[in-house]
């Protein structure tokens, strides 16, 4: 038997591959920034929580004990916000929000977290942290405020690769009269207007900043300094910058080892936003779409990569499955669960090599093409297992092949000529032949195949038996 592969993990902090070696083989840590439960979170937010479920399979596969904490936010000024909007209190919002995250991230294979804290529960060890920080010279009171004060700790910038002169100087941030530098941050504000939450405190009657919430919850559940603290790019600075300094000035030490951060998604090339229209809610996906659809598109593009979600990635992304799930429907239904070593998944060994889910992705395909060509039965059972197993450590092929094509009265080669002229479709649309595009859809619909076009891809279906594919 081969020796145990290395984990080769990309590390922000030092800006290079480093094994990934953790703090006790008996108990792996990790720490991963949750949803501000206001609204609804988009296919962009849905990223992080696929590659790094990836993540905590890939450790529980490899060390005794993970221990991964990821937090719900239900602090914010977005929140009181909505909720003041909706006329209805704030911990209705946050108690449906965080309900319906849930069921979401459930149809797209995440796993339960250790420990999902949320910040209303953990307010006495920001309150503590926030003393600690006081106490060392490195926060100030000033006009209800307890603010941050970063000149005090020479480490800042370690993350971003910023340098601190430079970012006061160039700071567009509007210098508020309680702060000493622009980009101090705020610890504590006081709760003056009515209905806003508030807690009381030794600095004063107010709720905590957003950084001093996931320094506090990382603390209570990891300790002073654990392996992996991961999240978006566009948390790198300043939220991840800021837990570091808090983590500093109150221990005295580097909060993780490694951070790892995930790109960003696009749609069709454009950065998603309101002024464009282009904003995919989850849940709005996921009435179009099969969870594990969009998850194998967010497995698609290696994970610091940007991932541009189009109409075609939608539709490779199904078609994929679909042959995925049509090899284990050649299963004679006989195959048994051998439990392999660790050290025997293909699989395994490039999700190593910094998390590869592309490759991973073609091995899967590889035992698929496999399972096509073999004609032994018990063979074919074999590779079914395998193909299962490698599957699982992905998250994907997670139903049973029944549930995958229920209702599918298409055959496999009408499927994937569906498929093909729905593409051509949208290039002739592209290229604005709308007349090819019109052509086609009216030749899918006198097969009875009916096509939506949607913000998450377009879908189809079979009029006469309702099938959807997706």
């Amino acid at each position: 038997m081969k020796p145990k592969q290395k984990l080769l993990l990309y590390n922000s902090l030092s800006n290079a591959l480093e094994e990934f070696l953790p703090i006790d083989e008996n108990n792996v840590r990790m720490y991963a920034c949750g949803p501000t439960v206001y609204a609804s979170p988009h296919i962009g937010n849905a990223r992080p929580l696929v590659i790094f479920d990836v993540l905590f399979r890939l450790l529980q596969a490899r060390y005794p004990k993970v221990t991964y904490v990821r937090n719900i936010t239900d602090i914010d000024d977005k929140i009181n916000a909505r909720a003041r909007d909706m006329k209805i209190s704030i911990e209705e919002l946050t108690t449906e929000v965080t309900k319906e995250f849930h069921k979401n991230i459930a149809l797209l294979g995440v796993l339960p977290v250790t420990h999902e804290p949320r910040a209303t529960a953990h307010i006495a060890e920001m309150i503590e942290i926030i003393q600690k920080l006081l106490d060392g010279g490195f926060a100030y009171e000033n006009q209800e405020h307890v603010l941050f004060h970063i000149r005090k700790i020479h480490q800042y910038g370690i993350l971003s690769k910023r340098d601190l002169n430079d970012m006061i100087a160039g700071s567009r941030v509007e210098i508020a009269p309680y702060k000493k530098d622009p980009l101090d941050f705020v610890l504590w504000k006081p709760s003056n207007e009515e209905g806003m939450p508030s807690w009381d405190s030794p600095f004063g009657l107010g709720r905590p900043g957003w950084h001093i919430e996931c320094s506090a919850m990382s603390h209570r559940y990891l300790g002073e300094q654990f392996d992996i603290h991961a999240g978006g790019q566009d948390l790198m600075f300043p939220h991840h910058e800021n837990e570091l300094a808090q983590n500093f000035g109150a221990f005295g030490c580097i909060m993780a080892n490694f951070w790892l951060h995930n790109g960003m998604l696009l749609v069709n090339g454009q950065k998603m936003s309101k002024s464009l229209w282009n904003i995919i809610a989850l849940d709005d996906a996921l009435e179009q779409l099969d969870g594990e659809v969009i998850r194998y598109i967010l497995l698609s593009a290696h994970y610091q990569k940007t991932l541009d979600w189009t109409d075609s990635l939608v539709i490779q992304a199904r078609r994929s499955l679909n042959r995925l799930y049509g090899a284990l429907r050649i299963s004679s239904g006989n195959e048994t669960k051998e439990e392999r070593p660790v050290q025997q998944s293909r699989v395994l060994d490039v999700l190593c090599e910094n998390l590869n889910t592309p490759l991973a992705l073609r091995i899967l395909h590889e035992i698929s093409d496999e399972i096509y060509k073999t004609k032994d039965q018990k063979e074919i059972d074999a590779l079914c297992n395998r193909l299962r197993q490698e599957a699982e450590l992905l998250g994907l092929l997670m139903k049973n092949t029944e549930e995958w094509f229920q209702g599918d009265t298409v055959s496999t080669e009408e499927r994937d000529e569906i498929e093909k002229l729905i593409e051509e479709r949208l290039t002739a649309k592209a290229r604005g032949n709308f007349q090819r595009a019109d052509e086609i859809r009216q030749e899918l619909l006198a097969r009875g195949i009916q096509i939506e076009d949607t913000l998450a891809g377009t879908v189809w279906k079979n009029r006469s038996t309702s099938f959807n594919p997706n």
